[in-house]
């Protein structure tokens, strides 16, 4: 049975809000805590996490960010893009 167009989409999309999901809390949990909650300080970048600072590298810190970054702009908006999807009509 061929899948049709409007199943790809809907499929991509899920995968692409587990991956950002997961990605933000895999990434924390490994590296010990979050960019948003930790701070830069003279040259030098922290993460946090319920009152634990770990010192990490810029790039690290900066990897951190954007997956925070990403989780925030695109949790909102998850369920739309999936309504939307929903609405696009079959040949």
């Amino acid at each position: 049975m061929k899948k049709s167009r409007k199943y790809k989409l809907m499929t991509a999309w899920n995968v692409f809000c587990i991956v950002v999901i997961l990605g933000f809390f895999v990434f924390s949990m490994v590296i010990g805590g979050s960019a948003g909650l930790g701070y830069q300080e003279n040259g030098r970048y922290f993460v946090a996490n319920h009152g634990q600072i770990i010192e990490v590298t810029r790039t690290v810190w900066r990897i951190s960010r954007i997956w925070e970054i990403a989780f925030f702009v695109f949790t909102p908006i998850m369920p739309l893009g999936a309504f939307c999807i929903s609405k696009i009509e079959e040949e």
